[in-house]
């Protein structure tokens, strides 16, 4: 009657937490809730409400709303709760794309509702981005200080101490995550484009077109790769950060180094957008499917095309007949297939078990759990591999050889990480991963040499970097000092003097005993 809707918080469950801006900021919210009209329920839909007074910045009638207080990081969000209490909108402050409500109260659901996925999909893709960014950072200012700081000699012969940098172990700790930091940003760049080539399909495609059905897979495909690489590359960078943060020594745990806050700033990537574990499961339910799909002899898209090939992955070894052989994009982007296979099969197999049991499909899904998170995780380093290759093979020729030496040691060091994998299904023989593992050890070596112009290349200014030991001139020491003793000024009172000026000026009687004999024998 009113051509309203009512935005309601019926309980403190449904109070709206981690809101960014809402604190103190927003004017304005998009509000997710569900719409009832005449008392049934059609789901989360969106709804535009007005939050504070544009002139007075007060709060709108029926609105409630508080900061939710210290976070582990990015202080500079005033992330809030919101409550509503019967806040009245107009109808048309529905965001409208897919369903729509009209002025009678006729509720015109979409032709198909996987059509709402891409607003998923799109913060996932960006984290995917983020990673590579965010890794970028760690490893210029883990580089940029290991090239600088001198410890002890590895060469008796050698008139100044080593850098840290030409340590065998240093470079077994960097230059991985350099080739990680490389990956994440061409496997970024490239799900991206597939992003929006997707959305602009989804665009122009109708229900009734013959090319529905592809669209369709390829949008089923694109939401749970991106749910896995959300997760397996947030929690990647993550750990690279602390990785990074302890190659600074005593060092890293200064708050000036950057890493420490950028730790604290990244973790959170893990958790929102979708908790990773759970979008791992949902990237290994997918896995699960198009196995079964694929034993039902139906085709699979290019993303997990290793699983058109069963017949011959499953039991395929590494073919090679000498071990320089392995060196090489196909055969390790052939090793991450076969294995990839394998532990995909493996869930697929347990489900099958689940569910001969007796158990529902779901419970069949949380019963080979375990399973769905390895095979997600396989399949993104696979992925990931198979995405850095692509792009090396795509450069300009003047890059392709030392890009190709970054892409061999992500994928040689991924094998390495997962060795036993490889052992199980036996792609690899045990002298084959002593060898893969050497060779990582002799990239390591090899992309050190440019170690300083890869990072260079990100192009991040001082500024971006924002760390004294990450400076591009590399003078670190002096820039460290300077932004100490800048922001912790010397001179002045002490402020803890009236503290303890009693404790300094105690006298002790010369008669007073400094012990207690008797209680020394106690």
């Amino acid at each position: 009657a009113s051509d309203q809707f009512i935005i309601h918080t019926p309980t403190i469950t449904a109070t709206k937490w981690w809101i960014g801006g809402a604190a103190h900021t927003a004017t304005h919210t998009v509000v997710f809730a569900q719409l009832y009209v005449r008392g049934k329920r059609y789901g989360t839909k969106s709804f535009v409400v007005q939050l504070r007074d544009t002139h007075t910045y007060k709060l709108m009638p029926g609105i409630n709303i508080g900061d939710i207080g210290k976070k582990m990081g990015r202080d500079g969000i005033d992330n809030g709760w919101i409550q509503f209490t019967n806040v009245r909108i107009p109808r048309t402050n529905m965001l409208m794309k897919h369903t729509k409500v009209s002025r009678a109260g006729e509720v015109k659901e979409p032709p198909m509702a996987q059509l709402t996925y891409g607003a998923l999909i799109q913060g996932r893709v960006a984290m995917v981005v983020d990673s590579g960014n965010i890794a970028k950072k760690a490893v210029t200012i883990a580089g940029r200080y290991a090239a600088v700081r001198r410890q002890f000699s590895s060469n008796p012969h050698d008139v100044q101490e080593t850098k840290l940098i030409d340590y065998a172990i240093h470079q077994y700790r960097l230059m991985p995550l350099l080739a990680q930091a490389y990956a994440f940003h061409f496997t970024g760049v490239e799900t991206n484009k597939l992003y929006d080539d997707l959305m602009d399909k989804l665009e122009s495609t109708q229900p009734e077109d013959e090319s529905m059905n592809e669209v369709l897979d390829t949008l089923k495909e694109t939401h749970a790769t991106s749910a896995g690489l959300k997760a397996f590359c947030t929690w990647s960078t993550l750990n690279a950060i602390e990785a990074c943060r302890q190659t600074l020594g005593g060092h890293g745990y200064s708050a000036y180094t950057g890493l420490a806050t950028t730790y604290n700033d990244f973790a959170v990537h893990c958790t929102w957008e979708g908790d990773n574990t759970i979008l791992t499961l949902q990237s290994g339910r997918y896995l699960v499917s198009c196995y079964r799909e694929a034993l039902a002899g139906k085709s699979q898209p290019e993303g997990v095309s290793y699983l058109n090939h069963l017949d011959t992955l499953l039991n395929l070894g590494c073919g090679v007949k000498t071990n320089e052989e392995i060196l090489s994009f196909d055969v390790i982007q052939e090793a991450w297939g076969v294995v990839t296979a394998n532990v995909v099969k493996k869930a697929g197999d347990d489900f099958e078990t689940s569910l001969k049991s007796g158990m529902s499909p779901e419970a069949a899904y949380e019963e080979c759990s375990q399973a769905r998170l390895a095979a997600a995780k396989i399949h993104s380093y696979g992925y990931i591999f198979r995405r850095f290759a692509q792009a090396v093979k795509s450069a300009p020729e003047k890059l392709q050889p030392v890009l190709s030496k970054l892409c061999l040691l992500y994928g040689l060091y991924s094998i390495e990480q997962n060795a036993g994998f490889f052992l199980q299904y036996r792609y690899f023989t045990p002298s084959q991963m002593d060898y893969v593992r050497g060779q990582v050890n002799v990239f390591c070596r090899e992309v050190r040499q440019e170690y300083i112009p890869l990072i260079d290349a990100f192009n991040y200014s001082d500024y971006m970097i924002n760390s004294p030991l990450g400076v591009y001139d590399g003078n670190i020491y002096e820039k460290y000092f300077d932004q100490v003793k800048r922001q912790n000024p010397v001179g002045g009172e002490h402020p803890y003097l009236p503290l303890i000026q009693s404790l300094l000026r105690r006298d002790i009687e010369d008669d007073e005993p400094l012990e207690d004999d008797d209680e020394d024998d106690e």
